[in-house]
């Protein structure tokens, strides 16, 4: 026999009411129920997990029935199925009993799914204090003889099926229906409860693993790790931040901000921390800041590397940032080798400057000597009225421009490789003098010029008043840098244009060429140290990357500026300007 749930059939009932409508007798079995279904709803609250559930169903259900069996089945990602046997099936019992328990779930709507599935799927609990043994010679059936689906239902919601089976027929009261559908609903919350349970125990595991795993990843990082709250004061710190900040003797107070801690401490670097921090709890994300944070009379003392982000609530609750992550790199062995080769491109750039210095020198006076010998002859062929063709000396006097030229430009790369070292560790000097920066601006084409016979160097200058005070070698040596590029990246010739222009308080150098410009994404990099630009012709250019870095440190120490900007067409314009103070 097979039963399904529905409810109880209506009854006559001619036994003598009470006031309230009900016969004592029916009152007591009203309270001896609700008795029952209290005593059985506790044992489903108290169950923590799914097989206490299985051992508070099983005692519910063994009260009213006698059964073979008691089986779960519950709908998820996977089905699972409980099988419950109070004591020992057959084997053809049991198929039977999967393949009824999948034929019920087809009836109510479930996923499809067959026996088999149902049958690898399935868990057996037996519980010992529950179990029940056969009496000595019974022989366990074969046929079902009595079966029971009620549907599992949490809010309207079918989460699985129960399902009773049992060897002889007619074991299952229709009139204990109701009941029986009551304690399977104790069993549907108990479950789902359980359910919820196991799924936030288990999220709450990942968390934890997660966390322990972040934490794991966070202590072992070479980099150090340094996170703040909303006001910027330090509440977290990994070893490897701990180690770096440990060698500064720098004393970091949870509750005070960097900001404030800044201000009452004699650390030089804690205020350039305290501005970083700041910016990026203001939501801008900060690279790559230099921070020295060693003892200035170190040779090279212990730096840092800073990158500062906002970190933001993840709920999006708060439009500001809730604190800051910053990442802390060493980088004092990179300055160290870097030093290493500063101090060996000076030694070497004053080795190569002493034979420059006797090349140039010799160079001048050979040019002075024909210049002399150049003068004479032309004299005489004046006094003789006898025309006559060029002198070799002119040749030479061609020959030793050149060569003049092009010492001026290698004693040019001498001095941007011993000024980059000064420049980098802010020891650039000046030297101030009054001279005419036309006269400059004149001296230095001319020399150029000498050495670029494809290209034509014009001079223009607007103003009549052109005298400055400034490093006047400085400033020859930023010319002759702009106009040793134009004359390279023009290699075809072509026309050079220095414009000297008076504005109101300050000169505007400009030197425009034909060339093959550069492209804008190499503007904001143009002016760094050892950048060159890789435009798309496949003619390589020589060079460093070393005359616009040490340029525009020339030009900003005497307080002007110096850009690039592309020419409509072809080329590019180097400016600068000087400030007209005497």
């Amino acid at each position: 026999m097979e039963s399904s749930v529905r409810s109880m059939p209506p009854t006559t009932d001619i036994t003598p009411r009470s006031s309230n409508g009900h016969s004592p007798e029916r009152l007591l079995a009203l309270r001896r129920e609700m008795e029952y279904l209290n005593t059985i709803g506790k044992r489903f609250v108290a169950a923590f997990d799914r097989f206490q559930v299985h051992r508070a169903l099983l005692a519910a259900l063994q009260e009213i029935y006698s059964f073979s069996a008691c089986c779960i089945l519950l709908k998820g990602d996977t089905f699972d199925l409980f099988i419950i046997p109070r004591y020992p099936l057959d084997a053809t019992f049991l198929e039977s009993m999967i393949q009824r328990i999948a034929s019920a779930a087809n009836a109510l709507n479930f996923p499809p799914i067959d026996a088999v599935q149902l049958a690898h799927n399935a868990y057996y609990d037996a519980p010992d204090d529950l179990a029940q043994n056969r009496s000595q010679g019974e022989i366990a059936e074969t046929q079902i003889g009595s079966c029971l689906h009620i549907p599992l239902t949490v809010e309207n919601k079918i989460i699985g099926v129960l399902s009773l089976f049992d060897e002889k027929e007619n074991a299952f009261d229709r009139d204990l229906l109701q009941l029986t559908t009551m304690i399977a609903d104790y069993a549907a919350v108990a479950l789902e409860n359980v359910r919820l349970r196991e799924r936030e125990n288990a999220l709450w595991r990942q968390a934890e693993l997660e966390r322990m795993r972040l934490q794991l990843i966070i202590g072992s990082m070479a980099e150090g790790l340094l996170i703040t709250d909303a006001r910027g004061a330090i509440t977290s710190l990994n070893k490897s931040a701990e180690q770096l900040l440990g060698q500064t003797q720098a004393d970091f107070r949870p509750d005070i901000s960097l900001r404030l801690l800044a201000k009452g401490s004699p650390i030089p670097w804690l205020p350039r921390l305290a501005e970083i921090i700041d910016q990026a709890l203001f939501g801008k994300t900060v690279k790559n800041q230099e921070l020295i944070a060693g003892q200035p009379d170190e040779r090279v003392p212990l730096t840092l590397s800073i990158s500062a982000a906002p970190l933001h609530d993840a709920s999006g609750m708060h439009t500001r940032p809730i604190g800051v992550v910053a990442v802390l790199n060493d980088i004092t062995s990179n300055k160290q080798v870097e030093r290493l080769k500063d101090e060996f491109v000076s030694v070497v750039s004053h080795e190569l400057r002493t034979p420059l210095t006797a090349i140039k020198g010799y160079t001048q006076h050979l040019v002075r000597r024909i210049e002399r010998r150049l003068r004479k002859i032309r004299t005489s062929q004046q006094l003789t009225t006898t025309q006559s063709s060029e002198p070799p000396e002119s040749y030479d006097l061609r020959n030793l421009y050149i060569i003049q030229s092009q010492t001026e430009h290698l004693e040019r790369l001498v001095s941007d490789l011993l000024d980059r070292s000064q420049v980098q560790w802010g020891q650039l000097e000046l030297h101030y003098e009054c001279f005419f920066l036309a006269d400059l601006l004149t001296e230095n084409v001319h020399s150029v010029q000498a050495s670029a016979e494809q290209h034509h160097i014009h001079l223009d200058i607007q103003t009549e008043k052109t005298k400055v005070r400034a490093d006047k070698a400085r400033i020859a040596q930023v010319v002759g840098n702009i106009l040793d590029n134009a004359v390279k990246y023009s290699p075809y010739g072509g026309p050079i244009t220095v414009r000297l222009q008076a504005q109101e308080d300050y000169y505007l150098v400009s030197i425009s060429d034909q060339g093959i410009g550069v492209n804008p994404e190499h503007f904001d990099h143009i002016f760094e140290r050892f950048y060159r630009v890789h435009n798309t012709a496949s003619q390589p250019y020589s060079g460093i990357g070393l005359g616009l870095y040490v340029a525009k440190a020339i030009i900003d120490g005497h307080g002007g500026q110096i850009w690039l900007t592309n020419n409509q067409g072809t080329g590019s314009t180097f400016s600068f300007t000087l400030p007209n103070r005497l």
